[in-house]
């Protein structure tokens, strides 16, 4: 797959929010079967689907499924470990459990910032994912210093105080040339020691000619974020200045599953729009592959 974005094209004023072309967020929101999207996102995302199950491999449904049980488990594991800070960077439209409603549920006095430059994510968010101790911010994380000099963000969060910085599911959005991993360690000079970067990225490890089609998909269709995959290799380097916590870099199924307190349902069926803390007791998987499209892991920030 080829390493070089194409010619972006600006969101213009007679598609402010770009309804024009298939966007990963509405994307992934429509995979968990929510209803921020548009005909133009279900139709990319029945499209891939379709293509990956052709293959034998699991679709975005499953993917997007487990990646939240993840998100549960790695906010879970962090406030176990003392961890009352999370910058949650590219953080996608709400949907089921979001991870102010994670973390409160173990420490209610925990502070949570949303950063997502998607002006449909920050207006969604800004109506279901504030409160006292959460903030939401539309800025772009490939400009770190934007998102940490942010009033907002120097307001809510002690720096001098460990954070959890989590990227889930949104480094392979960004193309090498736009040096995801420089963004990640900008983003972990700004913190304490103590502090830990969690993360969620597609690798062609297990689906590699999937991974091919669907990188291709994203282009002939012109989705805003190309889905690319990366190696064992280029996935650990984010993880840079940081140790691994057990079990290291694994798929997600397979990262610390007795941490599972199962997610809730997305919604109520009274109509109500706001996210629910309501218990689904998810199927066991039949083995620990689990859809396998992620690696992922947690890391604990290096003394100086």
């Amino acid at each position: 797959m080829s390493a070089q974005p194409p010619v972006p094209s600006e969101l213009g004023s007679d598609d402010p929010i770009g309804v024009r072309y298939p966007n990963t967020a509405r994307i992934w929101n429509y995979q968990l079967g929510g209803k921020d999207n548009f005909a133009v996102d279900r139709q990319a995302s029945d499209a891939a689907n379709a293509m990956v199950r052709q293959m034998g491999v699991p679709d975005g449904a499953d993917t997007a499924l487990e990646s939240r049980h993840l998100l549960q488990r790695m906010v879970d594991y962090m406030a176990g470990q003392g961890v009352r800070q999370f910058l949650d960077l590219g953080s996608g439209l709400p949907n089921m459990a979001n991870t102010h409603q994670i973390a409160h549920r173990a420490a209610p006095e925990a502070r949570i910032a949303y950063v997502d430059i998607d002006p449909m994510v920050s207006s969604h968010a800004a109506a279901l994912m504030t409160g006292p101790n959460a903030v939401t911010l539309r800025a772009d994380l490939r400009e770190p210093e934007q998102v940490l000099g942010d009033p907002h963000i120097r307001e809510l969060f002690d720096f001098g105080q460990p954070v959890g910085i989590m990227f889930m599911c949104v480094l392979h959005c960004l193309w090498d040339q736009e040096d995801p991993w420089g963004v990640v360690r900008q983003f972990r000079d700004a913190v304490a020691h103590g502090s830990y970067l969690a993360l969620s990225h597609m690798t062609s490890e297990a689906h590699p000619e999937a991974a091919d089609g669907l990188f291709r998909m994203t282009q002939e269709l012109h989705w805003n974020t190309p889905l690319i995959s990366r190696s064992r290799a280029d996935i650990t380097r984010f993880f840079e200045g940081f140790t691994l916590v057990e079990p290291g870099l694994v798929r997600p199924a397979q990262w610390r599953p007795d941490l599972d307190n199962p997610l809730r349902e997305r919604r109520d069926h009274d109509g109500d729009d706001a996210p629910v803390l309501k218990l689904m007791v998810p199927e066991p998987a039949e083995d620990d592959r689990g859809a396998a499209w992620h690696l992922c892991g947690v890391g604990l920030k290096d003394q100086p």
